[in-house]
């Protein structure tokens, strides 16, 4: 015998749409305050004060469901927004047994008064701007025919029941494609951005141990030479790939970057920088100096044995100035951008890459035998 399957409930919502319905719940709460009030104050003067206080008891049921149900995000189903509107007309019907024929026809509201237009404002949150005003419209037709006549004071009503479905409907649409659309940006943001340091990782890494490999091996015969070939082959290969992979944690907190960069300095390296601490963001600090590493690394791999490189700090009140400049070969004024349509990324993704993400900028100055000198300016 086959087992019935169990009732799963839709996903609930969140962001805006869950602000938007938990906004509707206090409407309906305020509105039931309300209509309780009047029922107390005009209890001696109904008709059948039973059925006033029965659609009372009513009104309060259906708003602890919508309490419930649309504070967690789980009201937004069609089904329960049409029953929804459906127990509230019904229980506006109950005004005519309820009140006098002078009450009705004259100037009282009915029982259900402001409470009633929930369904109207839960209509536009799943429907729109037409469902709101279909809904609005019904409940307008019926609050008309309870009154028997079209005087100003119906009119404002239902004017104001029809604006208010049209209007939330049009703003809910706007606030819920706002809200998709900042998501999809984020996303694709962090998408782009996770792309451009695992590129700039790759680079730091993988490729320029493969390019030693072949510059090393290139020089050799036998199985050198074959290896020397194979990684260059996977170098070309990786230029083209963005491999995922977990990221290193960042360190927390503030450091010195100026006793950072000195950690750099070397044989043919010297580093100058400020006798006193530049602190600095640990993270972006990370940024500055792993930038700094690849200048490093591009006059060890291109501007020829023996070049020597000089790094030089300058800490301004609003911003950084960080320079590499090398004695090596230099390189031709279009070089660079030969390199990045050959998809050779190194200098884009490695420094101007992570300069860019910090809001700075990078100056490239070069000529052949006479060096090379990358100019930093990072704002603080």
């Amino acid at each position: 015998m086959p087992t019935a399957r169990p009732r799963v409930l839709s996903a609930p919502v969140s962001g805006v749409r869950l602000s938007l319905w938990r906004a509707a719940c206090v409407f309906r709460v305020v509105g039931l305050a309300v209509c309780v009030f009047l029922i107390v104050l005009w209890q001696p003067i109904y008709r059948r004060p039973s059925i006033a206080v029965l659609a009372a008891v009513g009104m309060a049921v259906v708003t602890a469901a919508v309490l419930v149900l649309g504070w967690r995000g789980y009201a937004h189903r069609r089904g329960f927004v049409l029953a929804d509107a459906v127990v509230t007309l019904g229980l506006t019907l109950l005004s005519i047994p309820a009140q006098t024929a002078t009450q009705q026809h004259g100037g009282m509201v009915t029982l259900t008064t402001i409470w009633a237009a929930g369904p109207t404002v839960e209509a536009a949150f799943v429907a729109g701007p037409f469902g709101g005003l279909a809904v609005g419209a019904v409940q307008y037709a019926v609050a008309a025919g309870i009154a028997q006549q079209w005087d100003g004071r119906t009119l404002y009503s239902g004017v104001l029941l029809l604006v208010t479905g049209a209007v939330v409907g049009f703003v809910v649409q706007l606030a819920t494609r706002a809200e998709d659309d900042l998501r999809v940006a984020e996303a694709t943001r962090a998408a782009t951005a996770e792309r451009e340091r695992i590129a700039r990782s790759i680079h730091d890494g993988v490729l320029q141990v493969l390019a030693l490999v072949h510059r090393a091996g290139a020089r050799a015969d036998g199985e050198w030479a074959q290896l020397a070939a194979a990684a260059a082959e996977q170098e070309t290969a990786l230029r083209g790939l963005l491999a995922w992979q977990d990221a290193p944690a960042p360190r927390d907190g503030m450091c010195d970057l100026a006793t950072d960069l000195r950690g750099l300095a070397g044989p043919r390296v010297t580093v100058a920088a400020p006798g006193e601490p530049v602190l600095l963001d640990a993270q972006v600090a990370e940024e500055v100096v792993a930038a700094v590493r690849a200048a490093l690394h591009n006059v060890v791999m291109h501007a020829g044995d023996g070049a020597r490189a000089w790094v030089l700090l300058d800490a301004l009140e609003a911003e950084l100035h960080v320079c590499v400049r090398d004695d090596g070969a230099g390189m031709a004024p279009d070089r660079l951008d030969t390199a990045a349509r050959d998809g050779r990324l190194g200098v884009a993704r490695s420094i101007r890459g992570r300069v860019t993400e910090l809001r700075g900028t990078v100056d490239i100055t070069s000529a052949p035998a006479r060096g090379t000198e990358v100019r930093m300016v990072i704002p603080r």
